[in-house]
């Protein structure tokens, strides 16, 4: 997973959240809540969809569940960083507005754990209100985010919030929003003080407040539509997460589309809005980038482009015997080891296929950790006994293998770290060969993934594999490995399953640089 989907991967989880508890709560459509402002902001017609037609929309994923678990639990968690407060039945609409209004009343006032309140047709539900030091009968609002840093997505969101309570008549103090520390690193139990980090953003979300009073007008215009607002796909569809419909408003794209360019996706909304769908269709005397006119030609002439002399130097720049390795990970927002932090990337699982000499014969070493226990030790006893010490280690998108993994393992081992230098020392990525278009198949689809360069050079897929993407296999393994009541053969099979999938992945770079071998030959 690249940095840029991995901040979007948070993000979208905090959405997800939002919108299950939605969904449990609030049944009217016609109402507006946070979660449905911030579906407005990021495209109207998710808005009224949301709203008139709930049924079309797909749920967010198979991650779903576990998502919200996340959630749940960080938000347990947060609610220990202000003790001493009431906590409000969520599930039931009625009785959480009316448990509200009595503990807002109270004359002691205390911390208040998702208080439910209704303005009109607008409804909000605070994380935590907080009785402010700016006087009594003030309160603060905290909201707990699953994110690492501070986005303008959530300032919309406390801006909604702080609005509707002051409709509803609550005197609002500080604004804050509760994030977890990227930089926390666990020891013993987890240290809520230093686990989350408490931003005062009252003077942002203050800025925001001149217009929201014209925007949730808008929105409520846009729910009573008789019917749906034509909208265009557009930038929009992705930002700040991406959006639940693009699957289906995204379906009458053929293959081949423009879209499909890399990079800034800008130019490609703007030809879409000229009627040019089609790649082969752009106008001969358009400025297209290096990479980008490489596709074009590639889809007039419907074969690949191959840059034969790099790619016959990459390859000859093999060293033997070759390691081909592949890791599968956990990456978890409440740290579960001593000496990790938030989101960091736990390896549980590798496959490493080694070829002594040209199209020799293959040997296969894995490791899966099968306990709840910290992995990395023996991942990392495991992973040098098969990687021996000359020979080139071969991986698909290196940043993760050395920066995501095994240099961020130094630090608690400090034994390993020279032998960790080493075997990065000796990376050699294959991603490199696709990322700078040495090679481009217009199968790939502007993909340099390994999942769309292995159907396309290795002849071989992954859409029959039970385990079939790295998304699954983490939520997979979490699920048996770590869940309750866990039938013993389904989590025989979840581990055969991911066994497969990892050995499929350093075959698909074995096969893959055999057909870069076979290039040069004719």
């Amino acid at each position: 997973m690249d940095d840029e989907n991995f901040e979007s991967q948070k993000l979208k989880n905090d959405a997800v959240y939002d919108f299950v508890r939605d969904r449990k709560v609030v049944k009217d459509p016609k109402v507006l809540t946070k979660s449905k402002f911030l579906n407005g902001l990021q495209c109207p017609k998710l808005l009224w969809m949301r709203c008139n037609a709930p049924e079309a929309i797909p749920l967010p994923s198979d991650r779903l569940q576990q998502v919200f678990d996340v959630g749940h639990k960080v938000g347990e968690l947060a609610m220990t960083r202000f003790p001493g407060g009431a906590r409000i039945q969520e599930d039931d609409f009625l009785r959480n507005i009316e448990e509200t209004k009595t503990l807002l009343a109270a004359a002691n006032p205390k911390p208040i754990y998702e208080a439910g309140v209704m303005a009109g047709r607008l409804f909000s539900r605070a994380d935590i209100l907080v009785p402010s030091s700016l006087g009594i009968g003030y309160w603060d609002i905290v909201e707990v985010k699953c994110g690492t840093d501070l986005k303008d997505v959530y300032l919309q969101d406390i801006a909604f919030q702080r609005y509707c309570y002051e409709l509803a008549g609550l005197k609002i103090g500080r604004c804050f929003l509760m994030h977890i520390n990227s930089d926390y690193v666990r020891d013993g139990d987890i240290d809520v003080q230093e686990f989350f980090a408490l931003v005062d953003v009252t003077d942002k979300v203050a800025l925001l407040s001149g217009e929201i009073k014209k925007t949730i007008d808008g929105f409520l215009a846009i729910v009573d539509m008789p019917t749906c607002p034509g909208i265009s796909i557009g930038k929009h569809c992705n930002k700040p997460y991406e959006c639940q419909m693009k699957l289906s408003c995204w379906a009458f794209l053929p293959p081949g589309n423009v879209l499909e360019l890399r990079g800034n996706k800008d130019k490609a909304f703007q030809m879409l809005d000229q009627g040019i769908v089609l790649l082969k269709d752009i106008p001969k005397n358009a400025k297209l980038s290096d990479t980008r006119a490489i596709q074009y030609q590639c889809a007039l002439a419907g074969k690949p482009h191959v840059d034969l002399p790099a790619i016959v130097a990459f390859v000859k720049g093999m060293k033997y015997p070759l390691y081909f390795i592949d890791f599968e990970t956990i990456f978890e927002a409440i740290p579960r080891f001593n000496g990790t932090s938030p989101y960091q990337q736990i390896p549980i699982q590798f496959s490493v296929h080694v070829q002594e000499i040209p199209g020799g014969e293959l040997k296969h070493y894995s490791f899966l950790q099968k306990s709840p226990a910290d992995p990395r030790k023996d991942f990392l006893d495991s992973l040098c006994a098969c990687t021996g010490i000359q020979g080139n280690v071969v991986v698909y998108n290196r940043t993760f293998e050395e920066s995501h993994v095994l240099n961020k393992m130094k630090d608690s081992f400090p034994e390993y770290e020279s032998r960790i230098a080493d075997i990065c020392s000796r990376m050699a990525d294959l991603l490199d060969v696709f990322r700078s278009f040495l090679y481009y198949h217009p199968d790939q689809r502007g993909s340099a993934s390994i999942k769309k360069v292995l159907p396309v050079l290795g002849g071989k897929s992954y859409k029959d594999m039970a385990i079939s993407d790295g998304g699954q296999a983490t939520t997979e393994y979490s699920r048996v490995t770590y869940g309750d009541q866990v039938d013993p053969a389904d989590r025989q099979k979840v581990y055969t399953d991911l066994e497969d999938y990892c050995a499929l992945d350093t075959i698909a770079m074995v096969d893959i640089l055999a057909a870069l071998e076979a290039l040069q030959k004719g």
